[in-house]
């Protein structure tokens, strides 16, 4: 604003504008979000909580846009500047006074007393009411600060008591580390895409799952979860695993801070109780697009909430969901017209970038008066009778008027960070000769295992040496290939094995991880081997013919099925003939596993024994087989899925036998000529998209990738 409009307004005026302002700004913004999603209806909710998610950040930000880059816009009405309070030419009061003598315009001694008596007086009036108004309009504007920062400290200490709750919970819940959790949560981890899993905790406290933590994410169950099915344990999973990968924490906290600064906005609160939905349905879509069917993963939401009476979940967590939400999203989930898909990275960044850039042009504007050409500028002699300190003077503070240039410390190579790494876990693995064919296996180590060779070797493993950009520079592959050739105790092999499947591609990892599956003497590091094979490739020799060994005739089951697994995962030629004799696995695990992988490896002909797969008595063996004739596509399995069709009494069976009938039938046409007189629409559809080329089976919800261990 223009100084002397200040002056002339004083304090009260000039800060209710100021509100004024601010309001205007934030009602602007939220009315723009408002129409915004109300033209998304039928869009996905990951993009109307993007919506809303920007338009929370940009509320945040307008008080800070309007005061340090301000966007000058000239709209209101023009003012003229006053006249310099220092400049008593031609006023009355000296003109008054000359009329009176006869020296030269001067004043007589007794003129000008009176004259001054006059001007002190009205100078006293003038002050006295001037601070009585500024007096008035301070208290008016304190007791609006003062209500307005109650009610902020208010919620600002709801919210801050519900991260204390919180934090008790967690600190008194039980940690999560059996099997029958742990394989469903690297599990559910994988399918949404999720490097690290979170905390997975028990607690007698809550009654309502819930996700929380913002820096250290953790998932809480209730004390009612011991007894849920596996089912119900994955499509928890998949909802709150889905509010980590999405950072939903973040957003929740900012619409929490928001409303608590704007208090006295309704439309605010409506912002952040949509954002808090769209959250809700868009971990919904995800769910459902890693494969949780609508049906039982409504049904496993209602069963929950209908069992909780009363949620107590703490403000600064983020609960499964409420019953006052829970109708609607019930109806999406169940809605085949909506669309399930999150946004696309393009589509996000330009719907950020666009209401970005809406939010900060209004943020930033700054109505000022249009200047008057006739009175706005200050004349010469204006500018010489002003004194010095109405100036600011502007000067280098450290004097220099060069830039000075600032170096930034250099990475250290990466060579260097991975000796002083190798160093601590073995000081002589620096200078051992690193040779991956060598017979010798290391006897156990009878020492315990020390921390500092855990998370030094940890470290190694996941790769927080410096990269200096030059592959040939890395030595972790080969550190790591020593360590698992040469350590003495096994849950180091076993980390280093898990290490290396990020150089399963590379001479030296693929060399060292074929040695440990052939002739490490504790099963669980060749099975970590056989893993991080499987993120290979079959341009080695050795891992090719070290996976096939190991599923031929390995005594440990798992380290077969994670074989099998392997040649399937890293698509492997060749693979075929070792994966058609581990049909007839003593272990159903590893015949499942074997199925799967010749689904991965896609032969150009269906082997028998695949296809004599479709009668197994095992119902998962007969969908993966099924999946697997779907991935191959060779016409010859037709008439023996349409036996299987014909026989099978499962309905989800049935559905893969035709999916896959209609795959094969975009290139053979008699295997979907009786499937266009059947009565079930969707059936028909497929077929008639299979007739026209149109990808008739679709995405195929299952199975899923293998789950990523942990060391």
């Amino acid at each position: 604003m223009n100084p002397n409009i200040i002056s002339e307004i004083g304090a009260l005026p000039v800060w209710n504008l100021s509100m004024l302002m601010l309001l205007a700004k934030a009602t602007l913004i939220l009315l723009a979000a408002l129409g915004i999603t109300l033209a998304m209806q039928r869009a996905s909710a990951g993009s109307r909580h993007l919506v809303w998610l920007v338009t929370i950040s940009a509320l945040l930000l307008v008080p800070a846009l309007a005061s340090w880059t301000p966007l000058r816009l000239e709209i209101l009405p023009a003012t003229r500047a006053t006249a310099n309070p220092t400049e008593v030419r031609g006023s009355p009061l000296v003109s008054a006074a000359s009329s009176e003598t006869g020296q030269a315009g001067l004043p007589d001694r007794t003129a000008l007393g009176n004259a001054e008596s006059v001007s002190k007086a009205n100078h006293s009036t003038s002050v006295s009411g001037g601070v009585m108004s500024r007096l008035a309009g301070m208290s008016l504007l304190s007791m609006l600060v003062t209500i307005w920062a109650a009610m902020a400290l208010v919620l600002i200490g709801s919210l801050t008591y519900g991260a204390l709750v919180v934090r008790r919970i967690v600190r008194h819940a039980r940690t999560l580390d059996t099997a029958d959790w742990l394989a469903p949560l690297w599990e559910v981890s994988d399918r949404i895409g999720l490097n690290e899993p979170p905390r997975l905790l028990r607690s007698n406290l809550v009654k309502m799952p819930f996700a929380c933590g913002v820096l250290r994410p953790t998932i809480v169950l209730p004390a009612e979860s011991d007894s849920w099915t596996i089912e119900r344990r994955r499509a928890v999973l998949l909802h709150e695993l889905a509010h980590v990968r999405r950072h939903d924490l973040v957003g929740h906290m900012l619409g929490r801070v928001a409303c608590a600064v704007y208090w006295f906005h309704p439309l605010v609160w409506t912002a952040a109780k949509r954002l808090r939905s769209e959250s809700e349905r868009a971990c919904d879509d995800l769910a459902l697009a890693c494969g949780a069917r609508a049906s039982d993963y409504a049904e496993h939401l209602l069963d929950i909430v209908t069992s909780v009476r009363r949620d107590a979940t703490p403000s600064a967590a983020l609960a499964m969901a409420r019953r006052k939400e829970f109708e609607g999203r019930m109806l999406a989930i169940l809605d085949p017209e909506l669309r399930h898909s999150s946004p696309s990275r393009r589509q996000s960044v330009m719907l950020i970038a666009s209401l970005a850039v809406i939010a900060l042009v209004v943020g930033a504007a700054a109505p000022v008066p249009r200047v008057d050409a006739g009175s706005a500028s200050l004349s010469v002699a204006d500018t010489a009778s002003s004194t010095p300190a109405q100036w600011p003077v502007s000067s280098d503070r450290s004097g220099n008027d060069a830039a000075t240039p600032v170096e930034y410390p250099l990475a250290r190579p990466a060579k260097v960070e991975a000796e002083k790494i190798a160093a601590a876990i073995d000081p002589r693995s620096k200078e051992a000769a690193i040779d991956p064919r060598s017979k010798t296996q290391p006897a156990e180590k009878s020492a315990p295992i020390t921390d500092v060779e855990v998370s030094a070797l940890i470290r190694l493993a996941k790769g927080f040496v410096a990269d200096t950009g030059n592959v040939d520079d890395d030595d972790r592959p080969a550190l790591l290939a020593n360590v698992l050739r040469t350590d003495k105790n096994a849950d180091l092999r076993r980390i280093a094995a898990w290490g290396l499947h990020e150089y399963a591609d590379v001479k030296v990892g693929a060399e060292a991880l074929a040695n440990a599956l052939r002739r490490d003497s504790d099963e669980r590091v060749r099975e970590m081997a056989a893993w991080a094979l499987g993120s290979g490739d079959d341009r080695y020799s050795d891992a090719l013919e070290a996976l096939s060994a190991a599923l031929r005739g390995d005594a440990s089951e798992e380290v077969r099925a994670t074989s099998a697994w392997a040649l399937g995962s890293g698509g492997y030629e060749g693979s075929e003939e070792v994966l058609v004799a581990a049909l007839s696995d003593a272990s159903e695990e590893v015949q499942r596993r074997a199925v799967w992988a010749l689904g991965n490896v896609e032969p150009r002909e269906a082997p028998s024994a695949l296809v004599a797969k479709l009668k197994d008595k095992d119902p998962k063996i007969r969908q993966l087989a099924a999946w697997a004739l779907f991935q191959i596509r060779d016409p010859n399995s037709a008439p023996a899925l349409d036996a299987a069709l014909a026989s099978e009494t499962n309905k989800d069976l049935q559905l893969s036998h035709i999916r896959a009938l209609a795959a094969i039938g975009e290139d053979h046409v008699d295997a979907v000529r009786k499937l266009l007189d059947s009565p079930d629409p969707k059936i028909k559809t497929m077929a008639i998209k299979a007739l026209a080329r149109g990808n008739a089976g679709g995405p195929w919800p299952w199975p899923w990738p293998e789950p990523r261990p942990f060391p």
